[in-house]
């Protein structure tokens, strides 16, 4: 892997090392191998999606008002 494909992982938020105590289970992994034939792995943290509740969608709240109007 050259550094500038490297530079390119790193861009997209992967890191060669995992920081100290970190849990292997937060983070994905994925294995780059460079020209010389190396295999390298690369950790990316995991990144949950905020997940929204129906009071949060104003808009059907906004139509459930309506209809009982």
């Amino acid at each position: 892997m050259t550094d500038k494909k490297a530079s390119n992982f790193e861009r997209i938020g992967y890191i060669k090392n995992l920081p100290i105590n970190a849990d292997i289970n937060n983070y994905e992994n994925i294995t780059v191998k460079n020209k010389e034939g190396e295999s390298i792995k690369l950790y990316r943290k995991i990144v949950e999606e905020k997940q929204f509740d129906d009071t949060t969608n104003f808009s059907s709240s906004w139509d459930v008002f309506n209809a009982l109007l």
